[in-house]
């Protein structure tokens, strides 16, 4: 059985393959998009296992640009979002199942094993209507997170429904498919099991998917929407990027920076917690494996130093996670040293440095201070994070900076060491789904930020204090 599994963290992505490989799978490892859509052109997959965050856009647009293609491999999302509303979007875009990170190995395995075995038989295919799920395989049904229990008629009667979910389907055709009755039979045992359905699917609160058309039968799944020409009621603003940029100029004009702030900052958050759930998921797995394999697998040294790697990634992911959210105190001035600053932000990062994953170069001038907005601080505290997060390669970090003028350039540059087998992260592929975040949120200390065209160097041009005040 073949398996194509997308997922641009490599480390996680070598881990997941041979171990899907120890459990007989034959399994080809894609990194980015070209090579996952190279690969489906050369090679028709039984499954692809798919990374949310994969690619420079969103997993879930590439899966649905493969449905609109016409792929209609079985697809199984991984992803650090467990929100009920992610799960939900991913299955209407064309997903076949979804699971959470840091997951179990063996639950992977075996949903994985799932996938493949109703891609053979599609009597075995799970039915989904909103955030309704039937499995015929094991006679479940849920709605969201809540299990529904039900007889074996009303289950029969359901699955119906499912399987033509968004269509009509009469009342004979129900009495003749769940109950092999006669077309001329008048009995009202449909409606009777239709409603003990309603009662259990469709609690208080929640959205209606059984719905009646009178004098015909039922439908199961939400109405199709009426276009009935223009709404009388005048519509409300939606928010633009060019919105929310002049709520943060007049947010940043007060005292009070944090509505502006919030927003952005709660995204770059979440966005850490994505990169954290992947050496926590390798960190699990690999444990998992060993408990598994105990008597037969030979430790290798270099799994041993990959597996400790990760372990540093998820402590500095951690850290930085709660320096982001760290409630700061009101600066009392408005500058700071800029080397105090760093002395304490790479505090938070020391067991990288400690292991060799991070060598420091520090050209900064100890005269230049900066702004004290403690924005600035979260900014680097969030470069940082999310270059440890996603490279388990050691890097030496170049960090430099120039005042002149009010205005201080500080420098971010990296590089692998020269025999290093991987490549140094590139700025873009760091930043490129929060850049907008992270732009917002430099303006709002009236700072710049600059993705060098070297690929591998971060410029922040920030407020600072006038060399001559400082004489």
């Amino acid at each position: 059985m073949s398996i194509l599994l997308a997922d641009d963290d490599a480390d996680l992505a070598t881990f997941l393959s041979k171990s899907l490989e120890s459990e007989g799978y034959s399994v080809h490892t894609a990194l980015d998009e070209d090579a996952m859509i190279a690969e489906l052109r050369r090679q028709n997959y039984k499954l692809i296992i798919l990374d949310l965050n994969f690619g420079e856009t969103d997993g879930l647009k590439l899966l649905e640009k493969l449905r609109a293609e016409g792929v209609g491999t079985p697809v199984m999302v991984l992803s650090a979002r467990n929100r009920v509303d992610d799960r939900i979007q991913s299955l209407n875009m064309g997903a076949d199942d979804y699971i959470t990170k840091p997951f179990s190995f063996q639950e992977l395995a075996a949903r994985a094993n799932a996938l493949l075995r109703r891609k053979i038989d599609p009597s075995l295919n799970v039915l989904r209507v909103e955030n309704l799920e039937l499995d015929p395989a094991t006679r479940k049904v849920h709605r969201g997170k809540r299990e529904i229990k039900l007889s074996p008629k009303e289950f029969d009667l359901l699955f119906l429904l499912m399987r033509h979910a968004g269509e009509t389907v009469n009342r004979q055709e129900l009495l003749r498919e769940s109950w092999g009755l006669a077309l001329e039979t008048d009995s009202n045992l449909v409606d009777v099991y239709v409603n003990y359905l309603r009662k259990k699917i469709d609690l208080p609160g929640d959205d209606k998917l059984i719905h009646t058309v009178r004098g015909v039968g039922y439908r199961i799944g939400r109405p199709a929407p009426v276009h009935s020409g223009p709404s009388p009621t005048k519509p409300q603003p939606t928010a633009s990027p060019e919105s929310f940029a002049d709520d943060v100029t007049m947010a940043t004009a007060s005292t009070d920076h944090s509505a502006a702030q919030q927003w952005p900052l709660r995204a770059l958050v979440h966005s850490l917690a994505h990169d954290l759930a992947q050496p926590l998921t390798s960190v699990r797995c690999f444990l998992e494996m060993m408990d598994m394999h105990n008597s037969k697998t030979v430790l290798q040294p270099e799994d041993l130093k990959n597996i400790e790697l990760q372990a540093d990634r998820a402590i500095s992911l951690v850290k930085g996670i709660s320096a982001l959210v760290r409630e700061a105190p009101t600066p009392a001035a408005p500058w700071i040293s800029l080397n105090s600053l760093l002395d304490e932000i790479f505090n938070d990062f020391l067991v990288l440095i400690h292991s060799g994953l991070l060598a420091l170069d520090r050209q900064a001038a100890t005269s230049i201070e900066i702004t004290s907005n403690p924005v600035l601080r979260q900014l680097i505290v969030l470069f940082l994070s999310k270059l440890v997060g996603r490279n388990t390669t050691p890097l030496l970090l170049s960090v430099k900076a120039q005042a002149q003028g009010g205005q201080c350039t500080l420098e971010f540059a990296w590089k692998t060491n020269p025999n290093a087998q991987a490549a140094a992260p590139n700025a873009k592929s760091i930043l490129s789904k929060e850049l907008g975040h992270v732009q917002e949120l430099a303006r709002s200390i009236g700072g710049e930020l600059i993705l060098s065209d070297e690929g591998s160097k971060i410029e922040l041009k920030i407020p600072a204090a006038r060399q001559e005040l400082l004489n």
